[in-house]
Parts: C-alpha cells; structure tokens; sequence
C-alpha cells in the first residue's frame, strides 16, 4: 500500500472522535433501543430534522413512513464512515513496512468476513429481516479492519512483552 495515499497522522485523533460516538449511536438507532433517537432534546429548533423515528417493526410501512423529514440516520452513517476512514486510513507515527502489511491484511480480513456475512444473509434470511442484517453488516469490515489491525499493532506486542518478562 502506497502511503502517498494515506492522511497525515493527526486525521486519527480527528477520526477516533467522530468514529466511537456515531458508532454507539448507529447501533442504538440499528437495536431501536428507543422509540427515538435526537442529537437534540427538549425544544431544540434542530431536533424536527434530527431525530430518527422507529414505525411498527417489520412491516412495508415502516421501511417508507417516517423518514421523510429527519436526515439523521444518514448523518450518522456518513459521520460514522468518516470518523473509521479518518482512523483506518491515516499514517502511524512510524509507517513502516510491517505497518503497511498488517493493514493490508486486516483490510483483506475485514472484507472477507463483510463477504461471508453477506452470503449469509442472502441465504439465512428474508424479507425486511434482509434488509437489517445488511444493515448491521455494512459495519462489519470497518469493524474487523480496526480490530485486527488494532491488535496485531499495539495489543499483541504489550502481551508479548509481559510475557517475556516473567
């Protein structure tokens, strides 16, 4: 991987900030854990535009009714991709050769569990219960991106050096 084509290092602070909190909410929206979701409370003169609104589950009018007015679930989505593309695709502080090939594998593995996740859904499930499970696996490669890449960088090595000193 060309890391020309990488943002400077400071782009992961940036991206860390917007990733984790879009993140939770994208997966509180995703669970409906509430009948609402809003970035704003009370009588917020922006919380008309920004709530995000769970009809009556698993039926045609929910997946057409309600979303006409309120733009947040999109803002989420495309804040959440960009916070992991400010965080996966920023330089480290050393961008070394060994850097580049553990992300270059953790993109290959993200992209291959994102495949068999997709495989799966097409033939596990159906109806608008298709629709929720691609939901939920467009999340998987960022997710398994920055796990694996995450692990293998800095977990891995402070295990191995408590390992090695006991």
């Amino acid at each position: 991987m060309d890391t020309k084509l990488l943002l400077p290092n400071r782009f992961k602070r940036i991206g860390w900030l917007l990733f984790v909190p879009c993140l939770v909410l994208t997966v509180l929206a995703l669970l409906e854990v509430a009948p609402s979701v809003s970035f704003f409370g009370g009588e917020h003169f922006l919380v008309k535009w920004t709530t995000i609104t769970f009809s009556e589950k698993g039926t045609m009018v929910a997946l057409l009714d309600g979303n006409v007015a309120d733009f947040a679930g999109e803002l989420l989505m495309t804040l959440t991709t960009v916070g992991f593309f400010f965080v996966a695709f920023s330089r480290e502080r050393t961008d070394d050769e060994w850097i580049t090939k553990v992300r270059h594998e953790s993109l290959l593995w993200g992209f291959y569990v994102h495949l068999i996740g997709f495989v799966l859904a097409a033939w596990l499930s159906y109806g608008l219960d298709f629709y929720l499970i691609l939901s939920w696996n467009m999340l998987t490669a960022p997710l398994v991106f920055l796990a694996r890449f995450h692990w293998i960088v800095y977990v891995k090595p402070f295990f191995e050096e408590r390992r090695a000193a006991a």
